[in-house]
């Protein structure tokens, strides 16, 4: 069979090998913050918040299927789809200011823990030279995204996703895993006492505000022929790396469990690599550190490539990554995100700065894409329909009550620490 460009459609595992964007969004959510998280939410409750993985796995398939819209149809970024729609809007310019600031802070935050986490899975096997890491995590991330090929930029971080996938899984089978019970935490909402903030953070860690504009924008960078095929590329490509994301993020909760019940002490991403080892020897310890590098330095390529995106499109600059003023922005949060990381930020006291900054960022930038997706002028025929308005509009709807929430827990934390 073949499509309406005379070219012969592909079969299943001929477009799971062409994946490309949806593994930019994966590599970028599976981070220190991530790893942390699950892993603490496994420590403190089980299997009982897994649902929230489904929940936010799905939620993110929602969202990646209208900024695939965006990027193969509107053949634009989400920031620049933005642009274009509230150019002439008279509230534009505190949007844009809220949006790039929010953004902004928020991946600097977020590389900074990216590095730190990255460097942390480094020094597990190789010993505490935390300055060292950080520069040589920063560099090399920084001349991957330098390179200016977003296909190249994609097949590496494919390979760190796969990477994980595998690590992170074959860590969780060699501490062992209750089936039923977890099927029971995945399929079964529950939320145990003083659960509730460890369910938002799961939701928070994958459904990720940058990660929307940087799918949208490494979608449109393909620049598809036919709108079509591509659409259905882009719902296997976000479907398979959603797959993905459950199978590292259950994995990781998996292990934070066993760790529990065997009576270890888990308080950091650090303890959950460490605490292996006398349960399942220094290959399990080691294997573990490989997953949180490499979840480390995937999204520290990411967070940088995000924001740039989100500062040019709003701007109406190019976002070609071998344009100066592109490359420079990335740069800029590059060389922030490793000083803050150098500095000695905890990285707890990092995640909760990145949380909250997330709060505030996320609802917004799913409202943007629930309107963006739903204007006519972008999209034209390919605009949502009423069930796809449906389910984004339920995102939305849980989303401000995480930000709700997010504010009234960090706030307060973020006033103490500036004190």
């Amino acid at each position: 069979m073949t499509t309406s460009t005379g070219t012969k459609k592909k079969t299943t595992w001929q477009r799971i090998k062409s994946m490309g964007p949806g593994a930019i969004v994966t590599a970028a959510v599976v981070g220190p913050g991530t790893v942390t998280t699950c892993g603490l939410s496994g420590y403190g409750f089980g299997y009982a918040l897994a649902w929230a993985l489904i929940f936010s796995v799905i939620a993110m398939v929602i969202m990646q299927f209208m900024t695939s819209k965006i990027g193969i149809v509107g053949e634009m970024g989400l920031a620049d789809a933005v642009h274009k729609v509230f150019a002439k809007n008279p509230f534009r310019g505190p949007l844009f200011l809220l949006l790039i600031v929010a953004i902004f802070c928020g991946n600097c935050a977020y590389q900074a823990g990216n590095v730190v986490g990255a460097s942390v899975g480094l020094g597990i096997v190789f010993g505490p030279y935390r300055t060292l890491f950080c520069i040589i995590i920063s560099g090399s991330a920084l001349a991957l995204v330098l390179s200016g090929n977003i296909k190249y930029i994609a097949n590496v971080l494919t390979g760190l996703v796969f990477l994980m996938a595998v690590v992170f899984l074959i860590t969780a089978i060699i501490v062992g895993v209750d089936v039923k019970a977890l099927l029971h935490g995945m399929f079964v909402p529950s939320i145990p006492s003083g659960s509730l903030l460890n369910a938002i953070g799961l939701i928070g860690t994958t459904l990720v505000p940058y990660c929307l504009y940087l799918h949208a924008s490494t979608t449109a960078s393909e620049k598809a022929v036919d709108k079509e095929e591509a659409l259905i590329d882009a719902k296997y490509d976000s479907v398979t790396n959603a797959i993905l994301t459950a199978i590292i993020s259950v994995s990781i909760m998996v292990v934070g469990f066993s760790l529990f019940q065997r009576g270890e002490t888990v308080k950091g991403v650090a303890d959950l690599a460490l605490g292996l080892e006398p349960l399942a020897g220094t290959a399990a310890k080691a294997i573990f550190a490989i997953g949180i590098f490499a979840a480390g330095i995937s999204s520290a390529t990411t967070a940088p490539l995000a924001a740039t995106y989100v500062i040019t499109g709003i701007l109406g600059w190019s976002t070609d990554l071998k344009d100066k003023r592109f490359r420079a922005i990335t740069t800029v949060v590059f060389i922030l995100g490793c000083v803050v990381a150098i500095m000695g930020g905890t990285p707890t006291n990092i995640i909760t700065i990145a949380q909250a900054i997330n709060g505030v960022a996320l609802p917004l930038s799913v409202c943007l894409v629930v309107y963006v997706a739903n204007d006519v002028g972008v999209l034209g025929s390919y605009k949502n329909t009423a069930i796809l308005n449906v389910e984004g509009l339920a995102v939305v709807v849980i989303t401000l009550f995480m930000a709700y929430r997010t504010f009234m827990v960090y706030a307060p934390k973020m006033v103490q620490m500036i004190g």
